[in-house]
């Protein structure tokens, strides 16, 4: 019964602990899996360029900015681009 009462015990701890691991490594997760998938659509418009554009210097252009543009977002989600009413022309 002593056996019994232990084994209980240690089951209890061992879920418990296998809880509070897994609950919070969502949140970590969840970034990694947004940057993977910015980063895996950057892949293929880079494959889609190069289907369809000869020149690959103008696909490595455009796949660096998308990769920056990913990694922008991964650094600062929450603050606006600073730069992006520079291209608007005054009336």
């Amino acid at each position: 019964m002593k056996q019994l009462k232990i084994f209980f015990l240690i089951s209890c701890f061992v879920m418990s602990l296998y809880f509070l691991i897994f609950s919070f490594s969502g949140i970590s997760i969840a970034k990694q899996t947004l940057l993977q998938s910015c980063l895996s659509s950057c892949v293929q418009k880079k494959e889609t360029c190069l289907n369809i554009n000869a020149d690959k210097r103008i696909c490595e252009v455009e796949f660096k900015n998308c990769v920056d543009a990913c990694n922008s977002k991964e650094e600062s989600p929450s603050t606006p681009q600073q730069g992006s009413n520079s291209n608007l022309k005054p009336m």
